[in-house]
Order: structure tokens, then sequence, then C-alpha cells
């Protein structure tokens, strides 16, 4: 019987700058295998192999995407065996012959054709970083209006009722259940702003989970707060939690996982919104617990759209760099030596375990 796959997204584009989890990870797996060479899409050619693989060996496998690159991985991880295949750029092995295993492909690269194009590369990859920075800058901007908006719908909200409903949530779910062992805490992200706007890979993480509860809220209704109180009375009781990362503010949480449950609770709010579809799902209604004659309308209205102005501005930024980032990988491709890529692919191969 084969495995299964989830897909995550590898890093996200945040108010406050290029957001991952990948030390976590690192510190996660028993085994990690430090890819370090040009950027490529050829390499994902090698993880999804790996990934494809490890499923036919009956492994359970997690994929994380590049969120600029439809399709493009940066990591696979077999949860199984507990070893992950990672793309490397700023993180290197801290136990390096340890279980940390430093993997570098630069050989597979025709020096004299790498050398034709390097001062090509070289320009386009300065000029591109200067898009990432203005993406980054506007996406900072957006979080500060969206702090904003956040602080015009507080007058209005029944925080006793808020807390009473937590109480309630966490009666029906987690109920007395009580594990003799410590909680296993872990963390993904879950989407990121592309280009093609905000995206997610909810249906990937919760489509083998029973249950699905859905957060129907505003800005700063205390959402965030809402899940991660939930999950920290899910430590307590000894179940393991999984956090999902907001892919747009590095300090929120979008979502929580109790696998020993096949439970999940989501921000089901702009720019993701969910609705009930299957058996199993819920809405946790906020909603009832605002005072909509509070709320100065015109004022929201006018701070949401200085909100969206720039979150369009900040998508246009990095749709740039992500096409001025497809040229560069295809550059490098074009160097490949394929005899030699052949050669580390099947190396890489029998590395599964």
């Amino acid at each position: 019987m084969g495995g299964t796959v989830t897909h995550y997204m590898g890093r996200s584009y945040t108010g406050q700058g290029v957001k991952n989890f990948y030390k976590e990870l690192i510190q996660e797996a028993k085994k990690v295998y430090f890819f370090k060479g040009p950027t490529s899409y050829r390499l994902t050619e090698v993880l999804k192999e790996i990934g494809y693989a490890a499923i036919r060996r009956g492994r359970d496998t997690e994929w994380f995407y590049d969120p600029l690159h439809e399709d493009v991985l940066e990591a696979v991880y077999i949860t199984d065996s507990k070893t992950l295949y990672l793309q490397a750029d700023t993180i290197d092995p801290t136990y390096y012959g340890a279980g940390h295993i430093w993997v570098p492909f630069y050989e597979t690269y025709d020096d004299r054709k790498l050398h034709e194009l390097a001062s090509l590369i070289r320009d386009k990859q300065i000029a591109n970083e200067g898009w990432l920075t203005k993406g980054l800058q506007t996406l900072s901007r957006a979080k500060i209006i969206h702090d904003e908006w956040e602080q015009l719908i507080l007058p209005a909200i029944d925080w006793d009722g808020i807390n009473a409903l937590l109480e309630t949530v966490k009666k029906k779910c987690l109920g007395n259940v009580q594990l003799q062992k410590k909680s296993d805490v872990t963390h993904r992200l879950m989407g990121s702003l592309t280009p093609t706007g905000a995206q997610d890979t909810l249906k990937s993480i919760s489509k083998n989970l029973k249950s699905r509860l859905y957060i129907k809220g505003l800005p700063g209704s205390g959402k965030s707060s809402f899940m991660k109180k939930f999950g920290e009375a899910a430590k307590l009781q000894g179940l393991d939690i999984r956090f999902i990362w907001c892919g747009l503010d590095a300090n929120s949480v979008d979502g929580i996982i109790i696998p020993e449950l096949q439970l999940c609770m989501v921000d089901a709010t702009s720019p993701h919104v969910y609705d009930p579809e299957r058996e199993g799902d819920e809405i946790v209604d906020f909603m009832s617990h605002i005072n909509q004659e509070l709320l100065e309308d015109k004022k929201i209205a006018e701070v949401r759209q200085r909100y969206s102005n720039e979150m369009e501005l900040a998508q246009d930024y990095i749709s740039t760099y992500a096409g001025d980032s497809r040229t560069i990988r295809m550059l490098y491709d074009s160097t490949i030596d394929e005899e030699k890529w052949t050669t580390f692919q099947n190396e890489m191969m029998a590395t599964i375990e």
C-alpha cells in the first residue's frame, strides 16, 4: 500500500520579511540532506523522484513548495524515517557528520557554459533583489495598515463572550482526554502571497482529518490568540499540536492541527475564506460576539481599501521578482552537464530508506 503526501508552503512573504520553519523542521528530523548549489528547477525533479519513491515504499511524506514558482519544491520530508531533503540557501548543517549531510551539486554544471553566462546571471540577480526589497517593504506597510484596521474592530468585541466560546470549544473538542506523555509541538506554513495572490494548501493538509472548525470573525477579533490558547490547552492534556502560521503576518497563527483527534481549526476569513462542505465541518462564530453598531463602517472601508491597494502593489513586486527569478533558474539549468546530473540524481535516490 502506498504512502501519502501532504503539501505545505516552504516559505512565506510577510510584513516582517521572509519566513520559514526549516530550522524547526531540521530539529524534527533525524537525518537531513542539505542540497547546495545554484537556484534550479531541475532540483525539483530530484526531490519529486525521492518523494514518489518513498510513497511507493509506503512512506508518508510532506512536500514543501516555493510560493513564487508553481509546482517547484524546496524540500521533501519522509516522516516515517524522519529524513529531510532540503535545498539549502541560508541554512547550513549544524551537526555535520552526525545526521546532517552536505550535498553540493556545483560539479554537475559545465564550467565553460557557466562562465559564458556568468555576467548576465550576476546582473540579473543584483537587479532582481531590488524587486524583492520593494515587495517586502510594501508588505510591511500593509501590515501597519492592517494593525490600524484591527484597532477599529477592538471596541466592538465582547471578550467575555469570546472567552466563553473558547471554553465551550475546549470542552467539546478536548473533553477530559489526558495522555501520559509530553506533547509534541511542530510548526508549518499553510499559505503565502504568490504571483497570483494569497494561496494556501488547506485542502491537502486537512484531507484526512475528520473535523474541521472554521473561525468566522473580523481582523483583530482574537482568532489567532483563540487558536494559540486552544493549542496550549491541548498541550497540557498531552496531545500533539501542529501550529499552522499565517503566510502574511509572521506572528499570527492561521490554524492548528491536533493529529490524535483528527481535528483542525483554521481562520476562515479573508483572504482565505472557507465554508463547511463535508461532514465534520463546523463554524466557530465570532461575529455574534462583535457589536456591529459600534463599528465605524466608513473608517473601516477606507482602511480596508488602503490595505488592499498595498497588497496589490506588493503582489506586483513579488510577481516581477518571481518572473526574473524564473529567468535566472532557466539560465543556470541551461548549463547543466546531463551525464553528471544523472549520476547525482541516482546517488540521491540510493539514500532513500
